[in-house]
């Protein structure tokens, strides 16, 4: 045997568990929600330089030699700075940076690593980041924090109020999402909000059919959160039943992108 081949043999045990399931009248592949499975893509997110550039890693703004922005930055590094004076009245950060940069700032720097094109509108950043200032910090922190899983942040974000402005669900649902991350890290709520986006709406009727046996399509849980977010309880839930163990929101949002980003 060779030394490729005994590499591609021994490769068969790091791979995701899969399962072949019937839907929409034929036989397709889905991969298990397992823990295992979510440990095993959380391995490899970890060392995937693209994604630790964005949301995992640090990078910081980057200026051209005539001052002008060349890198607005990182989610993370934005996020970890409104970490720092959420709970203040601090003007500025450490860094020098003012509540209202930073908000800006976290929005665009979301909007650019995810490719949301919350400017299709030629609005939406503005008019969102208005939004989210129109809040005093502790008002933010607790919409965001949402206790009673009422998502009135994310509503409030997504909601069109201008002529000409889109729907900015998918968008929405990313800020809180990474900022929830951050700001509550180890927390209960630092796993609130689960990420909307193509590869998880063309992907989830599959995993809905699988644990919970209902036939829908991808237009009912569209700019619904509370439904996309029921669905997605529901078949965490059943998953557990199944193998044992609760995998997270974000653990579920990992694994199913990895798996389905290249098969959609």
């Amino acid at each position: 045997m060779s030394l490729i081949e005994e590499e591609r043999i021994n490769s068969e045990k790091y791979k995701l568990l899969e399962e072949i399931i019937e839907y929409n009248n034929k036989k397709v592949k889905i991969v298990k929600l397992t823990s295992d499975n979510v440990s095993r893509v959380e391995a490899m997110i970890s060392t995937d330089s693209d994604y630790k550039q964005t949301q995992i890693g640090e990078d910081e703004i980057v200026y051209k030699q005539d001052g002008t922005i060349k890198y607005i930055g990182s989610s993370t590094y934005w996020i970890l700075q409104l970490k720092e004076i959420i709970d203040t009245n601090l003007k500025y950060s450490s860094k020098g940076f003012s509540y209202e940069d930073i908000i800006g700032n976290i929005i665009i720097a979301i909007d650019n690593e995810n490719s949301t094109h919350l400017n299709s509108d030629k609005m939406g950043r503005k008019v969102v980041k208005d939004r989210i200032l129109s809040l005093s910090r502790s008002e933010f922190k607790n919409l965001l924090k949402d206790e009673e899983k009422e998502y009135k942040l994310l509503n409030y974000i997504q909601t069109p109020q201008y002529k000409g402005e889109k729907n900015h669900f998918s968008f929405a649902t990313k800020f809180c999402h990474y900022v929830s991350l951050i700001i509550f890290e180890k927390t209960e709520f630092e796993d609130n909000y689960s990420i909307y986006d193509n590869v998880l709406k063309k992907s989830l009727c599959k995993y809905i059919k699988r644990y919970l046996n209902l036939d829908v399509k991808e237009s009912s849980f569209e700019n619904n959160y509370n439904k996309y977010i029921g669905y997605i309880d529901q078949i965490r839930n059943k998953a557990e039943e199944l193998y044992g163990k609760k995998i997270s929101r974000n653990g579920l949002d990992h694994l199913l992108w990895y798996y389905h980003k290249g098969r959609q």
